[in-house]
């Protein structure tokens, strides 16, 4: 399966790929027929969090499809995919490392061989 390019798009191919009408989607997600609309037609780009995780939720997303509508997201609100700030915050040493990075201006290179060390001790 090809993925979408925007975040509406998605919703779209999830709401096809599960055999929803649009009345029924908008049931599932507690929202109205219309605000769906704008969401899939880019209108809307901003959901709030718990929209989101319904949408994980009712899409049985799994991770990759996870990762995809929050990079989506991110990609038409402007703001940080919300897993990534919940993580962030969540932890002090990654502040730490970030500041670090953005200190010494890490390329990259170097993220991609931090990412590697990372994988290899699991």
């Amino acid at each position: 399966m090809t993925y979408a390019t925007d975040f509406g798009q998605f919703i779209s191919e999830q709401k096809r790929k599960h055999s929803l009408q649009s009345k029924e989607l908008a049931d599932m997600l507690n929202i109205s027929m219309g605000y769906l609309s704008q969401l899939e037609h880019g209108k809307r780009v901003c959901p709030d969090q718990e929209l989101l995780k319904r949408m994980i939720d009712v899409f049985n997303l799994n991770e990759e499809e996870r990762c995809i509508i929050y990079d989506l997201y991110e990609k038409a609100s402007g703001k940080l995919s919300p897993d990534i700030v919940e993580y962030v915050q969540s932890k002090d040493i990654v502040k730490k490392a970030l500041r670090a990075a953005k200190a010494v201006n890490a390329t990259d290179s170097d993220w991609e061989m931090f990412i590697e060390a990372i994988k290899n001790e699991q």
